[in-house]
């Protein structure tokens, strides 16, 4: 079913994001000489009022977590958009290349308006 094909890519890219985020705290950890929890709660993924919670009823260094939340909105903020539109002209330009001879023939006909729609 499609549907678990769909799920496991979820799952995998979901766990691949955690991932990424301890990655990256450790670095913060090893170079910066945070703690690890704040290093975590910084770099992880999700809402930044969530994250604001949990670090505000844990013993991180606050401002520290919100200046990082932020600087990672913001860089998403700035390069969501190019990068939601380099994806979809790869997929426009997939989803071209898959058409059958039929299917070309049949757009070229509705294009030319030699084919009535229904």
């Amino acid at each position: 079913m499609n549907l678990d094909r769909s799920f496991r890519w979820v799952a995998v890219a979901t766990f691949a994001l955690v991932a990424f985020s301890a990655v990256l705290a450790f670095i913060l950890v090893k170079t910066m000489n945070v703690d690890p929890l704040t290093a975590y709660l910084g770099t992880s993924p999700g809402g930044m009022d969530s994250v604001a919670i949990i670090a505000a009823s844990s013993p991180v260094d606050l401002p520290f977590v919100m200046a990082l939340q932020t600087m990672r909105f913001l860089i998403v903020l700035m390069a969501g958009p190019p990068l939601a539109r380099f994806v979809a002209s790869r997929l426009r330009r997939a989803r071209k290349r898959r058409l059958s001879p039929g299917e070309k023939k049949a757009m070229r006909k509705v294009a030319d308006g030699e084919a009535e729609l229904d």
